[in-house]
């Protein structure tokens, strides 16, 4: 009997540096052929299938809700019915990989490593590991399910989205240096600047649009906050892809307005409507999902009148736009990562962009 052939998880998206297991569409040592897919898996931005890359016989270990490293294999193919010996990690392809050779370890995180069994594949993205990141890794495999008997209490189930979502923003709190800043916008100068706007530009426009056409604006005065870390050092992006979070039943997503700068501010309130109806449609694309540099959150239908919103993943900052308060003002509100900027700049950059949603400029 030949080696069983591993099937990974694909790198739909150059952000997505894993993948959880939805659900199999076949049981384990069944017969498939080649194109038929096998297993749902879903990232930050979508679901998606993974097809058998060959006829034979599906095995496969990670039961649903698993979180697997892209490039490494979520399912085999054997030629034959009985069950093979599966290998418990393979390497990841050599884009993604990062040798221990390249000085990204410390002499004491490799050997602890060794001792904890893990390997430089248990250590997705670039930053430089040291024996605290080791330790951290080590006990989050080894911790044990609260015992049930000491508390009334019972499993909460999270949905597949959800649990990606609570491995990606560990990861994010992790690797990032997360601060917070915000300022008041006066809520009577807003709803004129938007009665002006919507005259200007053939009808009514939200917050959120006007926000994201500002942003966009702003950004290349502050570069800093259209950026990320990582690799042991800063990267900026040439362009701003200005993404919205929108969460209304079906699950957390982040349509993303391409080209903001460019645009007029009717454009950019077409595409976020457009991506909005989308999403409700359950229709948004990959296309639609990436290319986000730089994310706004708003909470203002909600009645929310304060809260901190949670970086991505390589990016550097998020705006939270708030519900008016009961003395006519509401908050601006920046999470950015201090390694990249600091809190007077970052409070410069909510005082611009609160000029212009005032009616200062713009």
């Amino acid at each position: 009997m030949s080696e069983p052939i591993a099937v990974p998880v694909p790198q739909i998206n150059p952000n997505d540096e894993h993948a959880i297991v939805v659900r199999w569409l076949v049981e384990k040592g069944a017969r498939v052929r080649a194109g038929q897919p096998i297993v749902t898996l879903e990232t930050t931005k979508t679901a998606f299938d993974v097809d058998a890359p060959c006829d034979g016989y599906a095995f496969f270990e990670h039961e649903p809700h698993t979180e697997l490293a892209v490039g490494t294999p979520v399912a085999w193919i054997a030629d034959s019915a009985e069950a093979p010996a599966l290998p418990t990690r393979a390497p990841l392809p050599v884009q993604t990989a990062v040798p221990a050779a390249a000085g990204r370890f410390t002499r004491k995180a490799l050997k602890l490593m060794k001792e904890r069994g893990l390997e430089a594949v248990d250590f997705p993205g670039g930053d430089r590991i040291d024996a605290e990141a080791v330790e951290r890794v080590a006990a989050a495999r080894s911790a044990a399910p609260p015992n049930r008997a000491a508390f009334d209490a019972e499993p909460l189930e999270l949905s597949p989205s959800k649990v990606i979502e609570a491995q990606t923003l560990r990861r994010v709190r992790e690797q990032v240096v997360p601060s917070t800043v915000a300022v008041e916008l006066d809520s009577a100068r807003l709803a004129g600047c938007l009665r002006r706007l919507a005259g200007e530009h053939g009808g009514p426009v939200s917050l959120l649009e006007v926000a994201i056409y500002e942003v966009a604006r702003l950004l290349p005065e502050w570069p800093e906050l259209n950026a990320f870390h990582a690799e042991r050092g800063a990267w900026r992006y040439r362009s701003a892809g200005i993404g919205f979070a929108v969460n209304l039943g079906r699950g957390l997503k982040v349509p993303v307005v391409k080209q903001a700068a460019q645009s007029s501010l009717r454009a950019v309130a077409e595409a976020v409507r457009g991506l909005s109806l989308r999403y409700m449609r359950d229709e948004l694309t990959i296309e639609d999902v990436t290319g986000g540099t730089f994310t706004v959150t708003d909470l203002s239908a909600e009645g929310v009148v304060h809260f901190v919103p949670v970086l991505n993943e390589r990016q550097a900052a998020i705006l939270g736009l708030t519900a008016e308060r009961s003395h006519g003002t509401r908050e601006l509100v920046l999470t950015f990562d201090h390694r990249l900027s600091d809190g007077m700049r970052a409070g410069r950059f909510l005082a611009a962009l609160r000029d212009r949603l005032e009616g200062a400029e713009g």
